[in-house]
Formats: structure tokens, C-alpha cells, sequence
């Protein structure tokens, strides 16, 4: 069954993993690396997901997201979230949820880490194919994408930007 299929074949969304790519495009973006492994279009517009693997002080700015809920699986190392006024230190393991319209910028705080990103409806994971470098065997990690590009295309996806990125104190 495809991925397409599987996903608009009843309430449930279930792909077998050897359907799955393991990336399905992966770009440079601020500090690491981000692999898309779900879109809106294989999910019905359902979910997107993605995978970062990020080095120390890599870091995403103040902003809130007006069109989905966005979530973070921290697979491995460390990575302090800002949500509103409240600071988390998520570690290996942890989950942590985040309504639409709730202002948060996160940091990594280990000397590398993954994290798994989820946004429901599906759509923001395009964001970073948008933006980001594509990833070339033996190419350098590319700069931050223009933080007036950036705030542009970020509004087209429904988020807007608030401030600069956190950085490591």
C-alpha cells in the first residue's frame, strides 16, 4: 500500500516503516540538519514530520504558530525549550506539546542532539524545504536563511516570528 493510500483509507493513518523513506528531502537549517519524513500531502493533510540533528547552540527564534499544534520528541541529547515565560530542559525521551497561538523558540543545549518535530494539521514541514539548503555530500553547513526571507515565508505558513533566537547564556 502507499503512503498516499494508507493515508486516506479510513481514521487511521499506518504506513508500514519499509514504505517509509528514511528522509524524504533533507536541507541544512540553523545549526543541523532537517529531514522531512512525513508531509501534508502522504498524510492528507493530517500531520508533517521532520527530524533534526543539531549541534550546540543550534536554536529557532521566538514565534508562534496560528495554524497548528506543534510538538518535539527529543531522541537524543538535550534541548531547552521556551514557552512563553517558562523555560524547559527537555532531555533523551521527553515530549513536549505546543498549542497553536503559543509563543515558544527552542535551543540545544548538548553537544549534538535529534529531535523529532510534528505539526497537526500538516503543511509547516515545507517551511524548511522552502528555506533551507539542500544537503550535498561533502558541502559545509549552509548560513540562516535572510531574517527578512525568513519572516515572509514563515508568515505564508501561518507562523510569525517574534524574535531572534535564544542563545546559549
Amino acid at each position: 500500500m502507499s503512503i498516499q493510500a494508507a493515508a486516506l483509507a479510513g481514521d487511521t493513518f499506518r504506513a508500514p516503516p519499509s514504505s517509509l523513506p528514511a528522509v524524504a528531502k533533507q536541507v541544512w537549517w540553523y545549526g543541523g540538519k532537517v529531514g522531512v519524513k512525513l508531509t501534508a500531502a502522504q498524510t492528507g493533510g493530517r500531520v508533517g514530520m521532520w527530524v533534526w540533528d543539531a549541534l550546540r547552540g543550534a536554536a529557532a527564534p521566538m514565534h508562534v504558530h496560528h495554524r497548528e499544534d506543534e510538538s518535539f520528541l527529543v531522541v537524543e541529547g538535550q534541548a531547552r525549550l521556551f514557552v512563553r515565560d517558562q523555560r524547559i530542559d527537555a532531555r533523551a525521551g521527553d515530549c513536549v506539546v505546543l498549542r497553536r497561538e503559543v509563543p515558544h523558540a527552542y535551543l540545544i543545549t548538548s553537544e549534538t542532539a535529534r529531535l523529532i518535530g510534528i505539526a497537526s494539521p500538516g503543511g509547516f514541514e515545507a517551511f524548511f524545504t522552502e528555506l533551507g539548503a539542500p544537503v550535498v555530500a561533502g558541502a559545509q553547513p549552509a548560513e540562516p536563511p535572510d531574517a527578512d526571507l525568513m519572516a515572509r515565508t514563515a508568515a505564508d505558513h501561518g507562523v510569525e516570528i517574534l524574535g531572534p533566537p535564544p542563545t546559549l547564556d
